[in-house]
């Protein structure tokens, strides 16, 4: 997934979760044990890991599937989407024109020309979008004919998918690390809260 977009969404994350720890307030987040808030930083960092290895950038066009050979494959490093490693390929589907598909997806072989180059693939992509960093982006790819058949793997592009993994984890990890961070302060504003207020 793109650097910049990985960044953005768990910045919001992390903003919602500044937003419910100021909310709680320096009394009641004193009163919660210690426990809940280990658990935040470990439990976050299973829907953040998820959604980052199992989605893309989310999209609502209608995904296209085509069967075809594959050709000439490439492993690029972008310089202008820091973060972005991917690789593209000249796609024929079967009673079409050849395409460029780029993909997240590392497939086997790709480095050896002789082994990859006229394998069948079924492909489901992207078409072009003015927004997204990879082009013709392949968010399924299963290998039908050649060496590693039965090859399958899959980016969730669904608008609603894997990549809300990613804001839920930060928000939690960052609501954990926030109570760990002022815990004491908060502490020693409840004993203060108290010794002002003896009545209650």
């Amino acid at each position: 997934m793109n650097y910049a977009y990985y960044l953005g969404i768990c910045l919001v994350g992390a903003g919602l979760a500044a937003a419910i720890f100021y909310l709680l307030g320096a009394r009641r987040r004193a009163w919660i044990p210690r426990l809940p808030w280990w658990l935040y930083l470990l439990i976050g960092s299973v829907p953040g890991f998820y959604g980052l290895s199992h989605s893309t950038i989310p999209s609502f066009s209608t995904p296209t599937t085509a069967v075809g050979k594959a050709y000439g494959y490439v492993n690029r490093e972008s310089h202008t989407r820091r973060g972005t490693d991917y690789g593209a390929f000249r796609f024929l589907p079967e009673g079409g024109e050849a395409i460029n598909i780029e993909t997240e997806i590392i497939l086997p072989d790709w480095g050896s020309p002789t082994d990859f180059d006229g394998r069948t693939f079924r492909v489901v992509y992207l078409k072009d979008d003015t927004y997204r960093f990879l082009k013709n982006e392949a968010v399924d790819i299963t290998i039908l004919s050649g060496k590693h058949t039965g090859f399958h793997d899959s980016r969730d592009a669904r608008p609603f998918g894997s990549w809300l993994g990613l804001p839920i984890g930060a928000a939690l990890i960052a609501l954990g690390y926030l109570i760990f961070y002022y815990r004491k302060g908060d502490a020693d504003s409840a004993v203060s809260d108290k010794d002002d207020n003896p009545s209650i």
